[in-house]
């Protein structure tokens, strides 16, 4: 597909737009459960799958296992999760929700279900429908292009400005 200038802006423009409001609404979301966003993608990683490795975990959040571990390490030790060894491979490391763990997934689940059913619903129904079909597939897309770009930033020749400014969600 070959776009114009303008429209590859007005999209970037869009997607900052998009990012700026999903951090809002995932910082505000979360900060209720008393869980921070990535605690959030992990108990409900979990969740949709069972009782899933430290391997599994961290491909399908796209995190290294090391950070994710951190992550594992302090929701052990609340309480939330338990992590136990693969008796089929036992340099596996399985990772489950506790009670306490599915009574948090679940009450984020019934937060956020509410909430974006709310925001569906503001919508036509056939727009909502497209929504709903759409999202997922710009995620793989974005993340397959993502991967296929591995090591390829936007502005290899410009150093970065500083921590604050690169943290704070630059143009894209």
């Amino acid at each position: 597909m070959n776009q114009s200038p303008i429209d590859i802006r007005a999209f970037r423009r869009a997607l900052r737009a998009l990012e700026r409001q999903i951090e809002l609404s995932l910082a505000s979301e979360t900060e209720c459960c008393g869980v921070t966003p990535a605690q959030c993608h992990l108990l409900l990683a979990i969740e949709e799958k069972g009782e899933p490795s430290v391997g599994e975990l961290a491909a399908a959040l796209d995190l290294d296992q090391s950070t994710l571990s951190r992550t594992i390490d302090g929701l052990v030790k609340a309480g939330i999760l338990s992590r136990r060894e693969d008796p089929a491979n036992r340099r596996r490391q399985l990772v489950g929700l506790t009670d306490p763990g599915s009574a948090k997934a679940d009450e984020i689940n019934a937060l956020c279900d509410e909430s974006y059913s709310g925001l569906l619903a503001s919508f036509p129904e056939a727009e909502a429908a497209a929504v709903v079909r759409s999202l997922p597939l710009f995620a793989e897309a974005l993340r397959a292009w993502r991967r296929s770009r591995s090591g390829k930033g936007c502005c290899v020749s410009s150093p970065r400005l500083d921590a604050d400014a690169s943290s704070q969600g630059g143009k894209r």
